[in-house]
């Protein structure tokens, strides 16, 4: 009888101090937010005049900055490049846009924008040389899900779509002349907080 007494007193004693030590949950991800994100993938590339109908593996990193409103909705600012090295040759495409960040679970962040894309093609032989393409308009689709939360930090999952759309002056039909896509899944380590 005393035991169970005794029992009965510990717990009372010790379940509000079990409560209390219960980590407060991390604040709502509001503000300024930096990102940095490595992915791998691939290019594609076609064309009107199927000079580039294929597709390369390709590495890539992308930097964003983006301010929440509310925990929700944000604008962001995202540039992202994917290579492939061949030989001396190394091709990269760029998608650089300005758009809308969805959180619709503190987990899961959808971005979508618009901006300009351009592709370079460097030599590094026996000289150096580089062709640019010409500016293009661009789309950007990205979902991620974090898989860390900190209180001023998370590293995240994200796959990412980038498209670019170059030229309509081979045989003036409205659509572009050559599209270009990134096509990439990585991680990205975010901080917010500021």
């Amino acid at each position: 009888m005393q035991s169970t007494r005794f029992v009965s007193i510990a717990f009372a004693v010790a379940l509000p101090s079990l409560a209390a030590a219960q980590p407060e949950p991390p604040p709502a991800r509001e503000g300024l937010e930096l990102s940095v994100g490595l992915n791998g993938g691939e290019i594609q590339c076609e064309s009107a005049g199927e000079f580039c109908n294929s597709f390369t593996e390709a590495g890539g990193a992308n930097l964003a900055a983006s301010y929440f409103f509310r925990p929700t909705l944000g604008i962001y600012l995202d540039l992202w490049a994917m290579s492939h090295r061949n030989g001396d040759f190394t091709f990269t495409h760029y998608v650089n846009t300005v758009g809308v960040k969805w959180r619709p679970a503190p987990i899961l962040t959808l971005t979508g924008g618009v901006g300009a894309a351009h592709a370079t093609l460097d030599y590094q032989g026996f000289i150096s040389a580089r062709a640019t393409s010409d500016d293009g308009a661009a789309v950007l689709l990205a979902a991620a899900l974090d898989v860390i939360r900190a209180r001023r930090w998370s590293l995240a999952i994200e796959a990412r779509a980038g498209v670019g759309f170059y030229g309509d002056d081979m045989n003036d039909d409205g659509e572009p002349d050559v599209v270009g896509r990134n096509l990439g899944l990585g991680a990205t380590f975010n901080v917010f907080g500021f």
